[in-house]
């Protein structure tokens, strides 16, 4: 499926986008789930004679970018893809590497890779940009430094999606849909402004969409998700977000140690030190407490 709005999906059949409505079948199940056919998703449809489809089932799915929904319902944003591509801006909005952590815990979650990409980098300084994301590409995280305005980054991102199913997920704001336009322009995708009152990003996309890439491959634009909240049982995919922290627990006096208030902690003591970065493992400690 490359879209939804309201009651009103598009399937691609045969090189087409089709218009689809789900059974009533379909409509009894979406009482029971919180995004019964997502972006990604494969489907079984049947063609009527209105030249419409009819959407009779969905195939099941090898990986779901989720959060945690209405009535404990998972939220499904996308189906079936390969990478998760975490943008931020350097500003309007600000870099937000807590966020970013969060949705690196949510990628490895959901079984699918990571990359992050840190936008607008044209208004800030170079030194500065990299300070930011040092803490991430020495926990082995992969980061592209982007630029719509004056093109950095652009051709290494979009050599990064070729072949895969990808989805950019970010604030509203940081420029996704700009980004989308720099290595696709024959989209034409609506953008957008931050309040300049707020700082934050005013939502230009509303709604998920699925674009085909040329040479194969696929790319989900998704609405800005300002917070993040993570499930339960994301402990351990926290814990391979922070790997120099998980790293430093091992010496540890106490094996349940929670790095905060335990006597002879490891992890304290690398952070003191300066081993560790200390935000990040404000972070680490905020996120493991909530699990």
């Amino acid at each position: 499926m490359t879209r939804a709005e309201g009651a009103q999906f598009w399937v691609e059949l045969g090189g087409d986008e089709v218009l689809c409505v789900l059974r009533g079948r379909m409509k009894k199940r979406r009482l029971r789930a919180s995004n019964l056919v997502v972006v990604g998703d494969e489907v079984l449809v049947e063609r009527l004679p209105e030249g419409i489809g009819a959407i009779e089932a969905g195939l099941p799915r090898r990986t779901e970018l989720a959060r945690p929904g209405f009535r404990g319902l998972p939220h499904v944003i996308a189906a079936n893809l390969d990478q998760l591509v975490v943008v931020q801006s350097t500003h309007q909005p600000e870099f937000k590497r807590r966020l970013t952590e969060r949705f690196l815990a949510t990628a490895r979650r959901c079984g699918m890779e990571a990359l992050v990409v840190v936008n607008k980098c044209d208004l800030e300084a170079p030194l500065v940009v990299e300070s930011w994301v040092v803490p991430l590409t020495q926990s082995g995280v992969e980061v592209i430094l982007a630029s719509a305005i004056d093109g950095r980054g652009i051709a290494e991102l979009k050599g990064r999606l070729a072949g895969r199913i990808s989805c950019l997920a970010g604030q509203s704001g940081v420029g996704k849909s700009t980004l989308l336009t720099a290595m696709f322009p024959e989209y034409s995708i609506r953008t957008g402004s931050v309040n300049d009152w707020t700082g934050k990003g005013r939502h230009t996309t509303t709604s998920s969409r699925l674009y085909p890439l040329p040479g194969g491959g696929y790319l989900a634009d998704t609405p800005g998700i300002r917070e993040l909240g993570l499930f339960e049982d994301t402990a351990d995919d926290v814990a391979g977000v922070f790997p120099e922290i998980e790293a430093a627990a091992a010496g540890c006096k106490f094996r349940n140690c929670t790095h905060t208030h335990e006597p002879k902690c490891a992890v304290k003591v690398a952070v003191e030190q300066g081993e560790i970065d200390e935000d990040r493992y404000r972070n680490y400690v905020r996120l493991r407490r909530r699990m």
